[in-house]
């Protein structure tokens, strides 16, 4: 019956995504998300006969290996180097404000769930509440034509946003599963050398194999096999499938140079199949019942990320000197989170340590996502409209596929 239901998830993920995107003006993930939930066990997937989710891990791990790789290519050193001071506080404001407002405030409730202590879950649900969804943001930008220094600003803080999220996410399941700071610190050290490490040389040898590979098929292959098997020794070897797989895509860009769109292109072609399984096999987790007792908790979650990374943002560009433009708008306009997010939560069901609270907080962030995405696009683009950057007299729905 899996198949049927893959089957049924793309066909009907397309629909609801574009029908969504044309008449409500959200984001077509947050219709592939709704599509999912509507087939989870509980719900159609029940009358279906699936009545377990474990079957989509691997191609969940592989399709956000795929999307952390061409996350990972977005970046080149000269971008790096172009990112000014403003930027590069405003990020590590926005992160630091994120991180530390759902921390506190969870660590104070001293909310215990399942199998996690308070401070567990407060550490994993903040390291999660760092990330952004970076297509949401370029998807507006170049539908409403934005441009101006805050467009500049946003570009160049989702280059660096989510490498900064997964490294904090790599520290805190390491240090989730010990007894301190200093037990945690050799697995930490490993999780996120070796996969920069790993990442790296896949990149270089990569670029080496696609000189030979003159077919544009081919290029495709060895790109998806790559990655795939990136991600398994990334699993077999435990390191982060994250990190590696954005590295991967990072040093492919950097060593493929002037011809680096080759080793990115053929894969691109594949992304909106890639966002389709992926958001609806998020959706696949849902479950009502867990989401109407810890509505409060979904909310409050939701709420303090967006506090925290408003105001860190703001902070950091008021340090650094940014113009006013800047200042009051860069925390809305980094409000949308989504595949890095889901991601994280769904490497947890994979991890003994996180058997029983996986599926809770697989539900949060996706139940969060949904808020993230469309008020998050929302405000992203009246942030941009606020600092005068956009074309008004474009129209239309956001059409983005992340």
């Amino acid at each position: 019956m899996e198949i049927l239901l893959i089957g049924m998830l793309l066909v009907a993920g397309v629909v609801f995504g574009t029908l969504g995107s044309r008449y409500f003006g959200v984001p077509r993930v947050v219709g592939y998300i709704l599509l999912g939930m509507l087939f989870a066990p509980d719900l159609l997937g029940g009358m279906l006969g699936v009545d377990a989710t474990d079957w989509t891990r691997p191609m969940v791990s592989v399709a956000l290996g795929i999307i952390a790789y061409l996350v990972g290519g977005s970046a080149t050193i000269g971008q790096l180097r172009r990112l000014g001071w403003t930027i590069a506080a405003a990020t590590v404001g926005k992160v630091v404000g994120a991180f530390l407002a759902v921390f506190a405030v969870f660590a104070l409730l001293g909310t215990t769930v399942l199998d996690l202590p308070g401070l567990t879950f407060a550490l994993v649900l903040a390291a999660i509440a760092t990330t952004t969804a970076p297509a949401a943001i370029v998807a507006i930008i170049h539908q409403y034509r934005a441009a101006g220094p805050l467009t500049t600003a946003l570009l160049g803080m989702v280059a660096l946003d989510d490498a900064l999220g997964l490294v904090i996410f790599s520290l805190v399941l390491a240090l989730a599963g010990t007894a301190g700071l200093a037990e945690a610190l050799p697995g930490a050290v490993w999780e996120i050398g070796a996969a920069l490490v790993f990442g790296g040389l896949a990149g270089w040898l990569i670029e080496r194999l696609a000189r030979r590979l003159h077919e544009h098929e081919l290029r495709l292959v060895s790109l998806i096999g790559g990655i795939i098997l990136l991600v398994g020794l990334a699993e077999a070897w435990h390191f982060s499938e994250l990190l590696a797989a954005m590295a991967f895509g990072f040093a492919a860009r950097f060593f493929g140079g002037a011809h680096s769109e080759r080793l990115f292109e053929p894969v691109e072609q594949l992304e909106e199949l890639v966002f389709v399984l992926f958001f609806t096999f998020a959706g696949l987790h849902f479950d009502l019942g867990v989401v109407v007792e810890y509505l409060w908790l979904i909310l409050l979650y939701f709420l303090l990320r967006a506090a925290g990374q408003v105001l860190g943002s703001m902070a950091g560009a008021r340090l650094a000197k940014a113009p006013p433009e800047i200042t009051r708008n860069v925390g809305l306009g980094m409000l949308p989170q989504g595949g890095v997010a889901i991601g994280m939560a769904l490497l947890l069901a994979g991890q003994e340590r996180f058997a029983q609270s996986a599926e809770l907080i697989v539900n949060i962030v996706t139940a969060s996502t949904l808020l993230t995405e469309s008020i998050g696009a929302v405000a992203a683009r009246y942030g941009l409209r606020r600092a005068g950057e956009t074309d008004r007299t474009l129209g239309g729905g956001v059409d983005e596929g992340r």
